[in-house]
């Protein structure tokens, strides 16, 4: 979960200490379609329009709007009525970075319109109260999918001392030569590396990648580099999967000196080495204090440098 996308900021009176809890661009997988591994009608009727129809739900939480490529941050584990309309009861409950362990409980009607009441929590969210907004839903094969906005005021016993600016992602690098006309970087801050794709021989002739935004939309960037065809390689990453380190070689080719080689490790496995490891060996981020999230670099005819976005 982007940690621009969370915010908390103290909220103090003269009586009582609180916070504000903030969270944008979470997307909930209402996997209404059965069979389903979170969606399982308990309670069939026959009387007058569905009334007293029962259905148990543990729909995923993603930090992206594709189920299939975002993690899941949170699980919606409850269940809902139909009285004329769909009653929703469940907790909302976070799996992911300081939030693990910490709940929100959720009451309201309709899965899909307008807002859900948040009536107490747990962990961080002690006594929470407050709202969650639900903005149009998309309709994908297994369902669809609904962003939330969640805003809620909370106690805590736990210590806050974490609570601080989001953290913006740092340039570390580049790494190679000084040539390459044109200087490339992400358009939007990145928040999540999702893929990438090199054409590689001897060194890298071209570079491309795409990413999660800020936003919690895909971005692709590239291809940095050459046209000119040698070997191509794609990497997907899943959706719990972060790059690590970046490491690679450079050295000359064609009398230019650039990026010869290419190595990603992450935290379930290591991609490659592509192209050909000739010449001085390299490391990002050289820290080694957080995930690389996205890339910016020099190109002409091949890749001259490049260098990491990393997240602490």
């Amino acid at each position: 979960m982007a940690a621009s996308n969370i915010k908390i900021k103290l909220a103090e009176t003269a009586t009582t200490k609180s916070y504000e809890l903030s969270i944008c661009k979470l997307y909930l997988h209402h996997a209404w379609r059965e069979p389903s591994q979170t969606h399982l009608t308990i309670l069939r009727t026959s009387g007058h329009q569905r009334f007293g129809e029962t259905v148990a739900n543990n729909w995923t939480v993603h930090d992206g709007p594709d189920p299939k490529a975002s993690a899941v941050v949170a699980r919606a584990q409850g269940s809902h009525m139909f009285c004329s309309d769909w009653h929703n009861s469940f907790t909302l409950a976070f799996e992911v970075d300081w939030l693990k362990g910490s709940t929100l409980l959720v009451m309201g009607t309709s899965v899909q319109d307008g807002q859900w009441g948040i009536v107490g929590g747990t962990g961080y969210f002690t006594m929470a109260q407050g709202y969650i907004n639900k903005g149009p839903a998309k309709n994908i094969d297994t369902g669809s999918v609904i962003e939330l906005e969640i805003y809620a005021i909370f106690r805590t016993s736990k210590p806050m001392d974490f609570v601080q600016p989001p953290v913006q992602p740092y340039r570390d690098g580049p790494k190679g030569g000084p040539g390459g006309q044109y200087k490339n970087e992400p358009k939007r801050e990145p928040h999540r590396l999702e893929r990438f794709k090199l054409n590689h021989g001897n060194c890298i002739v071209s570079f491309e990648f795409s990413y999660i935004d800020k936003d919690g939309n895909r971005q692709t960037e590239g291809p940095w580099g050459g046209s000119r065809v040698w070997k191509f390689d794609e990497v997907k990453l899943g959706p719990n999967e972060f790059v690590k380190e970046v490491s690679g070689t450079v050295g000359q080719s064609e009398g230019y000196t650039v990026v010869t080689s290419l190595k990603f490790i992450t935290n379930v496995q290591t991609y490659g080495p592509y192209g050909r490891e000739n010449g001085t060996p390299f490391s990002l981020p050289e820290k080694k204090n957080g995930n690389v999230v996205g890339f910016f670099g020099s190109s002409g005819g091949l890749l001259d440098y490049i260098g990491v976005f990393v997240r602490p």
